[in-house]
Order: structure tokens, then C-alpha cells, then sequence
């Protein structure tokens, strides 16, 4: 069983060095990680969170044991009164060598392509979710909230020039019978990669056991099914679940048979 650090440093390396999933954007540059590097200590994050929550946990360790910024704000509330939440900025650093304030926004993301005669779809593993979506509340949402509503800033930031960025980890997931890769508008050109089938697919296709991978690891590279359980698929899935396959260099999704249609 993988120990609570060794855990939470695929988590760290994730974020220091995982492949992008966006490419700039024309409201915000991609955030240079370069100067980031793992806490010396030895961490340990909260897994037990929802995904989104334990990532910015894990940036936010590392912002805070990097010399070249300091972190001011996590989470921070743009609120016009108590009762009224306009938005929230997920990071607030101070860059010690330019002086500047920078408003990070980080997201981890998975997507599945499916080709339709409407046109290119990519749902998220709950496809209530889905990439374009994302993409339009992020640039039209999210990396405007400085600029929005910048009244509503603690006074301490409210005069001072605050630069945007964004850095967006994650995987996009192509049929495994998809002769084309789906190359969504803003997508890294270096955006890591997966197959994706339908349970009753993968059942005809592969004898071999699939191991899941478990979700605090889904931005992870994982080259083993070591301290992996396996999964059983004679058992109907109800969602999709990320796999590994020894003689498969790329993470699976295995979908319901149903995906992408919500019950």
C-alpha cells in the first residue's frame, strides 16, 4: 500500500511537473511552475477531499514553500454583502522579485471525446460536466473576477496591478477506435493523453485485469498496478472509473454502458 507521503509527493510532482491541458488563453497566460519544487519536509495532504480541494491544497504548500512568492490569499471571497458571493479567487501571491500581485486560477480536468454527427463532444466522467462548458465559464467567470470586481477586494489590493494566470492539469481521454486525436480549441499541445471504452467494449476487447486508479491519483503518471486494486468488471459500473493496464501505456476510463446519458 502506498504510505500517506509517498501519496501525497505523486500528488506534489503532479502539479510541478504533470502536462498542461490549456494552452494561453487571451484572458490569462499559463502560470511557469519552473520555480516551484516539492517542500522540503515531508508532506502529507488531506486525500480524503474532494479533488479540486486536495490540488489546491497541494499548489498552495508549494507556493508557500517557494522563496520567490508569498502567499496571501486561498480561496479568497469576492462577496457585495454577506448574502451575495460574486465569485472566488482560488490564489492571491505576491512575486518577491517583481513586486507584483498574481491572481491564480488552477484546475484539474478530464475529458472524454466523443465523435457525433452534431460534432465533437467532450463530456467530463460526470458528463453533466463538459470541456466547452468549462472553457467559457473559466475566460468569461473566473479569470475576469479582478477586473469585474475589483471594488470588492480587501483594500490592501484594490490600487494595485494584479496580473491573471491560470494553470490547468489533467487528461483528455480519445476512444480507443477514434482514428483522429480531438484537438478542442485551447487544448495543450502536449495535453497528457488516455483511451476511453464502454464496459461491454473494454469486457470484448481485453482479458487482462484492469487496476483502478484510485481519483487523489487520476493527474498522476502511474506505470504500475502495484499497491493497485483490481476491478471488478462482472459487476455493472455506475460511473466511470479510471483503470491502468500493465500492457497499456496510457490510463483507460471505463465507462458505463449507458455514458454518456445521466439516469
Amino acid at each position: 500500500m502506498t504510505s500517506p507521503i509517498q501519496l501525497s509527493q505523486q500528488i506534489l510532482s503532479a502539479i510541478l511537473q504533470g502536462p498542461l491541458f490549456l494552452s494561453e488563453l487571451p484572458e490569462a497566460q499559463v502560470f511557469d511552475r519552473s520555480d516551484l519544487a516539492s517542500p522540503s519536509s515531508a508532506t502529507i495532504l488531506n486525500t480524503g477531499q474532494k479533488l479540486g480541494h486536495l490540488y489546491e491544497e497541494a499548489l498552495a504548500s508549494l507556493l508557500t514553500a517557494c522563496p520567490r512568492y508569498d502567499l496571501l490569499e486561498k480561496g479568497l471571497q469576492l462577496q457585495r454583502d454577506k448574502h451575495q458571493t460574486v465569485g472566488e479567487l482560488d490564489f492571491l501571491f505576491r512575486d518577491l522579485q517583481t513586486g507584483r500581485l498574481t491572481h491564480l486560477e488552477l484546475a484539474v480536468k478530464f475529458y472524454l471525446a466523443l465523435e457525433t454527427e452534431e460534432g465533437l463532444l467532450l463530456p467530463g466522467p460526470n458528463s453533466r460536466d463538459n470541456y466547452f462548458n468549462k472553457l467559457d465559464r473559466l475566460r468569461s467567470h473566473q479569470l475576469t473576477l479582478v477586473e469585474r470586481f475589483r471594488d470588492l477586494l480587501p483594500s490592501p489590493y484594490r490600487e494595485e496591478e494584479i496580473d491573471t494566470q491560470h494553470l490547468v492539469i489533467g487528461c483528455l481521454f480519445d476512444h480507443l477506435d477514434s482514428p483522429t486525436l480531438a484537438e478542442p480549441e485551447f487544448i495543450h499541445p502536449e495535453v497528457r493523453r488516455g483511451k476511453w471504452l464502454h464496459q461491454h467494449e473494454f469486457r470484448d476487447r481485453y482479458s487482462e485485469p484492469a487496476y483502478i486508479i484510485p481519483k487523489p491519483l487520476w493527474p498522476c503518471s502511474i506505470e504500475s498496478s502495484e499497491c493497485l486494486d483490481p476491478l471488478d468488471l462482472s459487476i455493472p459500473l455506475t460511473r466511470c472509473t479510471m483503470a491502468h493496464l500493465d500492457s497499456f501505456p496510457h490510463p483507460f476510463f471505463i465507462a458505463p454502458d449507458e455514458y454518456p446519458v445521466q439516469s
